[in-house]
């Protein structure tokens, strides 16, 4: 069975914190005037996570305006969407950075955009717009702690919204497999006993979280925290299957690669009719 022929499901939110230290430590600037409206929040995030395949697409500068206005992205969880979004769009357009630079941001827009500039592979413009905005020695020092993208391997599942940004910007099925590859390491594991990623995401789904007593018993902490994970992961491939082509692609292009894995075994699984 093809992807293109599963049920429809919603796109697996997931929350986590990157970066937010360099936020929290920022000098308070004047705060960007709150606009949550349901339809600007929506607005937003279809921008982002359809920027990709979009015919006349959004302008990145004014799109991070939007986003640094909504109350909403004052959350951690907010951060590593936007930071895998424009980290992608950068290392796509590193001529882009200070055309986008040029706009009045306020400090969580700046923290974003340097932040992901770091992330690009583009030091030097993240430390030239850092002076433009008169960011401090101590401030642009922190950027060099900064993960770059291209060698971000998933280990939680903040690193998976980092890289659904980055694949929503550029459509690239690189970031699809990077986030499939997570989840076969820990499915395809042999200490991983077959059909356990498959009880916690029934779990999660069914609100049954008893059932995974077992699961605590029979792993270390570790390697239960691994199995959430993958779990996560997993859910989010089939659920932004349903509505993204390129994520339809790269996972028909693993299930013919990969069939006998248990890794592709859990997907067909989780298929099936509950």
């Amino acid at each position: 069975m093809k992807w293109s022929d599963r049920a429809r499901g919603p796109r697996l939110s997931l929350a986590f914190l990157m970066c937010c230290a360099i936020v929290a430590s920022a000098p308070a600037a004047a705060e960007a005037q709150k606009t949550d409206s349901t339809a600007e929040v929506q607005a937003v995030s279809t921008a982002l996570n359809t920027f990709y395949k979009a015919a006349k697409k959004p302008d990145v500068g004014d799109l991070i305006t939007r986003w640094e206005r909504l109350a909403a992205t004052d959350q951690p969880p907010a951060l590593p969407p936007m930071l895998g979004f424009l980290a992608a769009y950068f290392e796509k357009n590193p001529a882009q950075a200070d055309r986008v630079a040029n706009h009045p941001f306020g400090r969580k827009g700046q923290t974003v955009v340097l932040i992901s500039l770091e992330a690009a592979g583009n030091d030097a413009a993240a430390r030239r717009v850092a002076g433009k905005w008169h960011w401090s020695d101590a401030e642009v020092a922190k950027l060099g702690e900064i993960k770059p993208l291209a060698r971000l391997v998933p280990e939680s599942p903040s690193d998976l919204d980092t890289l659904w940004g980055a694949a929503f910007a550029t459509g690239d099925p690189a970031y699809v497999r990077k986030i499939y590859d997570f989840y076969a390491s820990v499915a395809n594991d042999p200490k991983v006993e077959f059909g356990d990623i498959v009880l916690v995401i029934q779990a999660r789904r069914n609100n049954k979280m008893d059932s995974l007593r077992g699961i605590g018993e029979r792993y270390s902490p570790e390697m239960a925290q691994k199995i959430v994970f993958a779990s996560a992961a997993v859910w989010s491939l089939m659920a932004n299957a349903a509505a993204h082509p390129f994520v339809i692609a790269e996972l028909d292009r693993v299930e013919k690669e990969a069939a006998a894995t248990n890794g592709v075994k859990a997907m067909i699984a989780l298929r099936q009719p509950q």
